[in-house]
């Protein structure tokens, strides 16, 4: 009699939750930046063998660019609350302050995605490397697209420089990662983001 066979890859384990392989796989690569994170990190977070993730995932980049657009989706919706509050400078603030307090939880999901340089691995695509150049630059586009909103609501001068504020922000959001990374602590950061807000343009009335 022909013996059944498995629903499962060779090398898959029973409990293996592709969901839940994902977002350790996040975890990996946002603390340790993708050229740190080795085949065996990964294995030993998703509880698997490189086997099932090859399986399911494709190769380390592959893995790579799929943990990076998970983090990029649940950074975007835990931007949108802020971007939509009435006042683009309370938002623009409260994205800072829930970014230092994100970038010191020693809990947190970690901040290489944010921090890490462009990708230099001889062994990444072009197409990988675009990929994530434009992820990193998604949070400049969406802070652009709420200074517009408050040049049309009236927040801001017409004539207010909401390409250079929004580079502004964004670099600031990346400094205080990168400051959280080598030890800054809450209350140093905080205190950035006051300065950061003084430098918000005054809207002429």
């Amino acid at each position: 009699m022909p013996r059944k066979r498995s629903p499962n890859p060779p090398g898959r384990p029973r409990a293996f939750n592709e969901a839940q392989a994902l977002d350790a796989a996040m975890g990996v690569f946002a603390a340790k930046g993708y050229e740190a994170a080795s085949l065996t990190d990964l294995e030993l977070a998703t509880g698997t063998n490189r086997v099932s993730l090859y399986a399911t995932f494709g190769k380390k980049e592959s893995l790579f660019v799929k943990a990076m657009t998970r983090y990029t989706e649940v950074g975007s919706r835990r931007l949108q609350p802020h971007l939509a509050m009435k006042s683009a400078r309370e938002g623009f603030r409260a994205l800072l302050l829930e970014s230092v307090m994100m970038f010191t939880d020693p809990h947190g999901p970690g901040v290489c995605f944010v921090t890490q340089a462009p990708l230099s691995d001889a062994d990444i695509s072009e197409e990988t490397k675009r990929f994530v150049a434009e992820r990193r630059d998604g949070i400049q586009l969406m802070l652009c697209g709420r200074l517009q909103q408050a040049i049309e609501e009236g927040e801001l001068a017409s004539d207010a420089p909401i390409q250079d504020l929004a580079r502004f922000y964004a670099v600031t959001i990346r400094g205080l990662a990168l400051q959280a990374q080598h030890g800054g602590t809450r209350i140093e950061l905080e205190r950035v983001v006051d300065i950061a807000m003084a430098n918000w343009p005054t809207p002429i009335v």
